[in-house]
């Protein structure tokens, strides 16, 4: 018998020998040196072989059997595995190795794929500000990141999957928010995680989908759809700049994706975790009584949470004139924080700014109620650097829809755990508005832990 090792980067991990090839054993797309495999799950490993080939496959003391049928195609199912802990986030995990051997008319091959270790897998995707490397975001911070159990992939990269390693070959080829989201988890689980991404500059949702009644999008086809069934633990997505102005509802976009991906992997209700657009464009708190733009998706982003088992990153502080703003940490780190409350039992932080749960109108007031709305203060934010608490007492990125049916300029000021709006031209408010602009001019709404709270218009789905 001889053993190949496996870089190639097509479709299936093809070998180079000529018996290999008469064989035709492949591996799937995601299995490559250096994986990080999910635990704790029935977890697939799949390929291809010549027809009526027997299967074996060897990992950490399992030993599965498989046929291939008239196509070709193989799959086995290992037992849930138990991921390796860490004693630090620099500690080197032991990694393992996955044999498969194919028998046929007294022929055998056989692929072997090293330093596979076990842990947990996010899926990253959406469109440029989570598809551009590390290394070329202003905010790179890759050179302290030395962290062997720390992994990435994505299906267009060649090779196999990249340990991050302080150097821009290493932690730099990561994807921008998608390294800050997982460095968090990774030094705060201290389990390995890998991060799978595929996302696409300037792509809008739609080329994403995969369930009925819209049509498969050719980036689910061409960037999703091959790993389909890969374990994974959840997903992150940041996308919407491309639908912004379409004029198109995206909850129900977003609602269908979640559904669809959750459908494909067979995993259940898995975490699905997005980012919610940040500011965008020249600060101001000129009102525009229209429900369109990015504040009105940016509310739908927020009536998505009804879906269970979901999260939303509040960026709206940490925005840019530029559509790329260059912020990419709090995003990460805000996303980090929903998986490690959700996920892994972190509960001494509170995972979200405040979102808008509720309000009450008391004559000529709207008295608003949030969740995660502990310790409000108004403040302003700076950078990369903590918001710091504003001198200020009154927000003015609010208003109050009259009777009259007109949305008019409001003052905003915190009475114990509410947010209380009013305005000297609006006797009767029917519905609130907070930050409902392309950019809000601060200072914003936080909680006690310096998280923003969430653009909302209280008069709820839009139509």
């Amino acid at each position: 018998m001889r053993t190949l090792l496996i870089t190639a980067p097509l479709l299936f991990v093809t070998l180079a020998a000529n018996f290999c090839q008469a064989l035709e054993l492949q591996l799937g797309l995601p299995f490559r040196e250096n994986m990080i495999l999910q635990r704790e799950i029935d977890l697939p490993i799949w390929g291809t072989a010549k027809a009526g080939s027997t299967l074996t496959v060897l990992f950490d003391g399992q030993v599965k059997h498989a046929n291939t049928g008239k196509d070709g195609k193989w799959r086995v199912t290992l037992d849930p595995l138990k991921a390796v802990k860490l004693a630090s986030p620099n500690a080197k995990p032991v990694g393992k190795t996955l044999t498969v051997v194919a028998k046929h008319g007294g022929k055998t091959s056989s692929i072997k794929l090293g330093n596979l270790v076990v842990g947990d897998v996010w899926l990253c995707a959406g469109q440029s500000n989570i598809a551009g490397k590390l290394k070329g975001n202003g905010t790179y911070q890759g050179e302290l990141a030395d962290y062997p159990g720390f992994r990435h992939w994505t299906p267009t990269d060649e090779g196999g999957w990249t340990i991050c390693t302080p150097s821009r070959e290493g932690a730099g080829e990561f994807k921008k928010t998608a390294f800050y989201f997982g460095r968090d988890v990774y030094r705060e689980s201290l389990i390995p995680i890998g991060l799978v991404t595929s996302a696409v500059g300037g792509s809008n949702i739609e080329s994403w989908l995969n369930a009925e009644p819209h049509e498969t999008g050719k980036n689910y086809t061409k960037l999703i759809e091959p790993f389909v069934g890969l374990g994974i633990r959840g997903m992150v997505w940041y996308q919407g700049e491309s639908n912004a102005n379409k004029g198109t509802p995206y909850r129900p976009l977003l609602t269908s994706l979640i559904q669809g991906y959750r459908k494909a992997w067979g995993q259940g209700d898995f975490p699905f975790y997005f980012v919610q657009l940040p500011g965008y464009g020249q600060p101001s708190n000129e009102l525009d009584e229209r429900r369109t733009g990015w504040p009105a998706l940016r509310q739908d982003q927020l009536e998505t949470l009804s879906i269970k088992n979901t999260g939303m990153a509040v960026t709206i502080d940490i925005g840019d004139k530029s559509v790329h703003p260059p912020n990419k940490v709090d995003t990460g780190k805000r996303l980090a924080r929903l998986a490690l409350y959700n996920d892994y039992g972190h509960k001494s932080q509170m995972p979200s700014g405040p979102l808008y749960v509720s309000h009450t109108i008391d004559g000529a007031k709207v008295r608003v109620k949030f969740q995660f709305g502990q310790g409000l203060m108004l403040a302003d934010k700076q950078g990369i650097n903590p918001p710091t608490k504003s001198q200020q007492r009154f927000l003015y990125c609010v208003s109050l829809k009259g009777v009259d049916g007109h949305w008019h300029p409001a003052e905003g000021c915190i009475e114990g755990g509410e947010l209380i709006i009013t305005s000297k031209a609006v006797v009767q408010p029917v519905a609130a508005r907070y930050a409902y602009v392309s950019n809000p001019d601060g200072p914003l709404l936080y909680n006690k832990d310096g998280l923003p709270a969430s653009p909302f218009e209280t008069s709820g789905t839009r139509k």
